[in-house]
């Protein structure tokens, strides 16, 4: 073994002085790298605080410039923020100047005289569907709401010392005519082109462009017509601003109101002029119907009792009428028997009372009848109404109230006549009554008369046979 050792040693010793070599060698090659390493880190190191360097001075660079720049944008928000606020408040501003102008528009419709309604209505009209069409263009909105502005300045301008055109109006509501118009601060005054119409125009609606023309008969023939064609002159003036000439334009003769009654009311007229004639006939036939007074029914019994029958009956002739067919009838049956007289003198009664009362159902049937011709001419009127209505529309409130006020004329009418002829009907039914009881009058005393002949009885032949019945016994002679 130690053998081996010894022959190893030398072997081993000359390894480790090569390996130390080879390690020195290596340590050395190290060092040279590790030099050229901290050489390489250096210059490195060098030029990156270099780029450092130059970093920072362009992060400062940048960063003054981002300061500037937020600086800028503050500025530009600002900016925007006062412009948006500016155009917020033009835009405000243009709002209400479009709705001043708009309202103006709307109330200068509702303030025109509805004469001006022909010059100024459609243009009017026609710039508010522009400017509603146009709302997204602001120039051309606000250039069509100024167009009112202009026409209510070109009016101010006419309507100074006075304004003429030609128009139309419709004649007292009904009959549209042409003519030259005047307007004289709220008046307006019309001349027609014939010449043969003129009056003031209401301020009243009519449902048209067309104002009503009231002719007025107050005034002077000519006044309107002369201050029209020459600017100059008289005029009527209505304080009232138009009402007064409405409530005249309102007011019908009595001829319109009942031509608005239709046939229906015509009839009604013409049933209550014939109840007046009857009842003014009637009046005539009772006052005028001969009642024998009561003096000269005594004086007729006193004959009849002392025996001048001819006296009597002569008396009795004079009487004349269906009384003095009465009164003759009881003359000749005055010495008959009792129930021959009474029923002689009732034969005569039952014609007085017809006579009397003849014509007196037709006042009776015209006072039931009138209220339901009236009611007849009010549903046939209601109905027409009804009917233009769904032609022309419910829009014109007037002219619906106008005929249903003209539907209801014929129930006036009907309660206008039935009302007096009821009332005249009582009253010659009560004078009939009274006359034909002066008749009864009559009659019973001459009844009566009968009761003063003498008291014994008459004598009896030997064929007669005296009557059970005491009526039927004849009156003492």
């Amino acid at each position: 073994m130690r053998r081996v050792i010894q022959m190893l040693a030398p072997v081993v010793l000359l390894g480790g002085l090569g390996a130390q070599t080879v390690a020195e060698k290596q340590l050395a090659d190290a060092r040279k790298e590790l030099e050229e390493t901290r050489a390489e880190y250096t210059a490195m190191r060098r030029a990156l605080y270099r780029e450092i360097n130059t970093l920072d001075d362009q992060a400062l660079e940048l960063g003054r410039e981002l300061r500037t720049l937020e600086k800028a944008a503050q500025r530009r928000n600002s900016s925007r923020l006062a412009l948006t606020r500016e155009i917020e408040g033009r835009e405000a501003e243009f709002n209400y100047a479009v709705g001043v102008l708009n309202n103006y528009s709307g109330a200068m419709l509702t303030r025109l005289h509805p004469a001006e309604n022909q010059l100024y209505k459609s243009r009017l009209d026609d710039a508010t569907a522009k400017a509603g069409a146009s709302a997204d263009d602001q120039a051309t909105e606000l250039k069509e709401r100024l167009v009112a502005a202009e026409v209510g300045l070109a009016r101010l301008e006419a309507v100074i010392g006075g304004h003429q055109f030609e128009g139309e109006g419709l004649r007292n509501g009904t009959e549209a005519i042409r003519g030259k118009l005047l307007v004289m601060g709220p008046s307006v005054y019309m001349k027609s082109d014939d010449g043969n119409f003129e009056g003031v125009a209401t301020f009243g609606a009519t449902g048209t462009e067309l104002p009503t023309v009231v002719g007025l008969t107050t005034v002077e023939g000519g006044m309107i017509s002369d201050a029209v064609a020459n600017m100059t002159g008289e005029l009527p003036l209505d304080p009232t601003m138009g009402k007064a000439v409405q409530v005249l334009a309102a007011e019908e003769s009595l001829d319109e109101t009942i031509a608005k009654g239709g046939i229906v009311g015509y009839a009604i007229l013409g049933l209550g002029l014939i109840a007046v004639g009857l009842t003014l006939f009637k009046v005539l036939e009772i006052t005028r119907f001969a009642v024998p007074s009561r003096r000269l029914i005594n004086e007729i019994i006193d004959d009849l009792l002392e025996g001048r029958n001819d006296a009597a009956m002569a008396k009795a002739s004079g009487v004349g009428g269906l009384s003095g067919d009465l009164v003759k009838v009881a003359v000749e049956r005055f010495h008959d028997k009792r129930r021959v007289l009474e029923e002689a003198m009732f034969e005569k009664l039952v014609v007085v009372k017809p006579r009397l009362e003849r014509f007196l159902p037709f006042l009776g049937l015209t006072a039931a009848a009138a209220p339901l011709m009236g009611l007849l001419g009010t549903v046939l009127g209601i109905i027409k109404t009804f009917k233009a209505m769904a032609l022309y529309g419910s829009s014109n409130q007037k002219a619906f109230t106008q005929g249903i006020s003209e539907a209801l004329i014929t129930t006036a009418e009907g309660l206008v006549v039935a009302i007096p002829v009821l009332v005249l009907h009582g009253l010659m039914k009560s004078l009939a009554k009274g006359k034909y009881s002066e008749v009864e009058g009559v009659a019973i005393a001459l009844m009566n008369g009968t009761t003063e002949l003498g008291r014994s009885p008459a004598p009896v032949s030997e064929d007669d046979t005296p009557d059970e019945d005491p009526e039927l016994i004849a009156n003492p002679v």
